[in-house]
């Protein structure tokens, strides 16, 4: 019984220091150094705008609800702990990001092109980590299917 108890207790702990590690493996994985890390955070707190190129990027999995089907356990499995279960940006792990994750949920995310999110998810900006390297190219456009069913929940 105590040690289920110190177990209980420490896991919140464990939990940070999993996302620190993840945090870190993927500034190394990007080849970014904390220093450059750091600067970015300062130009993070700003509007995160993607280039004029990504809204032309067509999305070739639009309205294919098995793709919608497997973003949605892509966001489960690496999304939903920064953008919280609903997409609203209150996932356990935003707490400890600067900036905060943004809401997927808000006109300002949705409003924007599919093509724009998926350059997004593609690039990363501090903290939200590249997915490039991650997932696949059909992995991140089902990411951008399940954020748009986001809307309507």
């Amino acid at each position: 019984m105590v040690k289920i108890k110190l177990l209980h207790s420490l896991s919140p702990l464990l939990f940070i220091i999993a996302l620190s590690i993840v945090f870190i493996s993927a500034m190394l994985v990007n080849n970014e150094s904390p220093e450059k890390t750091t600067s970015i955070n300062a130009i993070s707190a700003t509007d995160w705008v993607a280039p004029k190129s990504a809204d032309k990027l067509k999305n070739p999995l639009e309205g294919d609800a098995k793709a919608a089907k497997l973003g949605k356990n892509l966001y489960t499995d690496n999304c939903l702990s920064c953008h919280g279960s609903k997409g609203e940006g209150n996932g356990p792990a935003s707490a400890a990001l600067n900036p905060k994750p943004k809401n997927l949920t808000s006109e300002k995310v949705q409003s924007q092109t599919d093509g724009a999110i998926f350059w997004k998810i593609t690039t990363g900006n501090p903290p939200m980590v590249s997915w490039q390297k991650v997932l696949s190219e059909k992995e991140r456009w089902s990411l951008v299917d399940y954020i748009r069913q986001l809307k309507t929940k």
